[in-house]
Parts: structure tokens; C-alpha cells; sequence
């Protein structure tokens, strides 16, 4: 019997073919999570490296300068979970970055140095830490550094998913009409609207505007572009002594002003606050979620695993795997900002949630 199943498995690969009961475990396995782990980066380890990386690699190398935060169990490189691309960007004074557009939803979450823009459909975007830029998919968009010293960012893009689905593209073909109609290429973009267009047109919560047409670009994501952290951390600070969620303690969701959805289609941006010595329950979803620390210290226990992270550390949880949080410290706050691919499962009904 076993010669004839090998005979079998051996003229079925033969012909890019293989039986179900050879990998049946792989295929109808129980576990969500096949080969991602949970990971934490240091910001005490990243940013001098980062510093090295300002002044000896170009932005010719790569068109942007970019640290991948790379899970150790992915089999691409490049990906921090099985839908999310985690990386850290710097600019230095003075330096931009080509306009381009893509396939993938993006954001940036600044963590360090002023000076720096994301100029997103004719709209300038300036930073300070702890902003939120989106740049949906499908937008124009460029960089810079006005300012006197480098600019770190965290970027997140939905690519590892947009590249499962073998629609991964990148544009950087970008044209403007000169004054005589002509098509002209151009390398960045002419800032077209006043700035701090987003707060002005979308920054009063219950307020849309319908004098204007409420989408931009080709995108299906937010037409507000920035969210400040300054408005996030009041927000949150103005409901610390409400009861907040058990899983999560105080957390908040940035979304599209005008539906209020999340600002993309696939992944969903949120703040939370862990009041001192607050400790959450745990919980797991389909999901998988990246978290970067604005401030504080604390502990994310994930599976048997234990995550202890403080500003500016990054760490994944791959999707289905149980996990808390706990504030270390007695006396003081501490802020994660977390991104989630929870939109996409929910699209394709395959979003769960359970307590554990």
C-alpha cells in the first residue's frame, strides 16, 4: 500500500499536483497563525542604526530610506505580519522623496524631529510626533524635511496582503499641466490647497461639509488625511474616567469623517490609554495588529510570550493570538498607537473576536 501511494504522490508531482492527505494538517489545521510570531523592536537598538542608515544610504538607493521591521518567522522579508509592512522611514534636512502612488494603503506615524511633510493630492501635510498621516490607496504623494535635524517615521501598509493578491503596483509617472495645458512630468507635487486643509475641512467632530465633493483622488479611504496627536491625546484624556473596554482599557479609532469608517478599506488606525497599573484582559482576534509606543512603559503578553516595551518600541501580534496589556507604572499614563487588518477581515467575514 505505501509503494502505491508513493507511486501516486510521485506522478502527482510529477505534474505540479499533490494529494490532500499528504499536507492535510497544513491545510485544515486549527491554528490561525501559521509561521508569523510575536516580536518586539527596540527603539534603543533602532534609532542609532537608523542614524547610521541617515548618513550613509541614499535615498537613490531605494528611493526612500527605509528600516523593514522584519518578522523572524516570515518566509518574505519584508513582512511584519501576514498583511501588514512595518517599517521606520528618515529624511534629513533639506532631502525629498519622488511622488508616487500605489496599490497599498499607507500611513506614517511621526516619532521624531519637526520639519518633515507628507504632501498627499495637492495637500501639504505638515508633522509633528504622534501625527497620524494617511495616504490612501491610490493617492499621489511625496515627502520632505524642511526642518534642521532628521525626521523618523513609522510607516504601515497593508502591502503584504495587497501582494497576495498579485496587485501590488507602484507609480512614479506623476504629470501637471504647465500654464499652456501641456502634460508635465514632475518629481513632486504642486501643493494646490491651503494648508491644514484636513482640519479645517474635516477637524469638527459631527460637521461635513457638502459644499465640497467629499472624496480625493482615486481613493476609497479617508478624505481627511492628518489626524494630530495633540486632538487624539485629549480625546482620550477626556474619557479616563469612564470604564473603557476590558481588553483594551481607554481606546479610540481614527475614521473617515465622512462615513465614519475606518480611513482604509483594509486596515484600521487607533490610540489607546493605559491608565497606571492598568491591567486588560485578554482576548484574540482573526486579526493581526502592529503597535508602536507614543509613551510610558508596559508589558504585552502575547501567547507565552512577553513583550515588555517602552516610546517608540514597535511589536506585532500575529493574528489569533491571545493577549493583554499591563501598565508598568503606577503613576503614569501610557499611550500605543496599533494598527489592524481587522477592516479586511470584516470585508470578507472572516473578522472574530473572543475573550480567552
Amino acid at each position: 500500500m505505501d509503494a502505491i501511494k508513493n507511486s501516486i504522490a510521485a506522478q502527482a508531482a510529477d505534474n505540479s499536483l499533490i494529494g490532500l492527505w499528504q499536507i492535510v494538517d497544513e491545510v485544515e489545521g486549527a491554528q490561525l497563525q501559521k509561521g508569523f510570531v510575536p516580536h518586539l523592536w527596540r527603539w534603543d537598538i533602532l534609532r542609532p542604526l537608523m542614524m547610521e542608515v541617515s548618513k550613509n544610504i541614499t535615498l537613490a538607493d531605494a528611493d526612500r530610506r527605509v528600516i523593514i521591521m522584519s518578522n523572524p518567522g516570515a518566509r518574505h522579508k519584508h513582512h511584519s505580519t501576514n498583511t501588514l509592512y512595518l517599517s521606520c522611514s528618515i529624511y534629513n534636512p533639506g532631502e525629498t522623496a519622488p511622488v508616487h502612488r500605489h496599490t497599498s494603503n499607507a500611513s506614517r506615524f511621526v516619532l521624531e524631529g519637526g520639519g518633515g511633510y507628507t504632501t498627499i493630492e495637492g495637500e501639504k501635510c505638515t508633522m509633528s510626533r504622534g501625527d497620524l498621516i494617511i495616504t490612501p490607496a491610490g493617492t499621489w504623494h511625496d515627502h520632505g524635511n524642511e526642518g534642521d535635524e532628521p525626521v523618523i517615521w513609522v510607516d504601515v501598509l497593508d502591502l503584504p496582503l495587497v501582494e497576495s493578491l498579485a496587485v501590488s503596483q507602484f507609480e512614479f509617472e506623476y504629470c501637471e499641466d504647465d500654464s499652456s495645458g501641456a502634460s508635465v512630468r514632475r518629481d513632486v507635487q504642486t501643493v494646490t490647497l491651503p494648508q491644514d486643509y484636513s482640519t479645517i475641512v474635516y477637524g469638527n467632530g459631527g460637521f461635513l461639509p457638502t459644499f465640497i465633493n467629499n472624496t480625493r483622488g482615486e481613493s476609497a479611504g479617508s478624505p481627511m488625511f492628518i489626524y494630530r496627536w495633540v486632538d487624539a491625546k485629549s480625546a482620550l484624556n477626556r474619557m479616563r474616567e469612564l470604564e473603557g473596554s476590558p481588553y483594551d482599557g481607554i481606546i479610540l479609532e481614527y475614521v473617515n469623517p465622512v462615513n465614519g469608517k475606518s480611513v482604509t478599506t483594509t486596515t484600521s488606525f487607533s490610540v489607546q490609554l493605559l491608565r497606571p497599573s492598568e491591567v486588560t484582559k485578554a482576548h484574540r482576534q482573526t486579526s493581526s495588529a502592529a503597535y508602536c509606543c507614543i509613551e510610558g512603559r508596559g508589558r504585552t503578553y502575547v501567547g507565552d510570550k512577553v513583550l515588555e516595551w517602552g516610546p517608540n518600541d514597535m511589536f506585532v501580534i500575529p493574528n489569533g493570538m491571545p493577549h493583554h496589556h499591563e501598565n508598568l507604572s503606577s503613576s503614569e499614563d501610557a499611550y500605543l498607537y496599533s494598527v489592524s487588518d481587522a477592516p479586511a477581515m470584516k470585508y470578507l467575514n472572516l473578522y472574530r473576536e473572543e475573550a480567552v
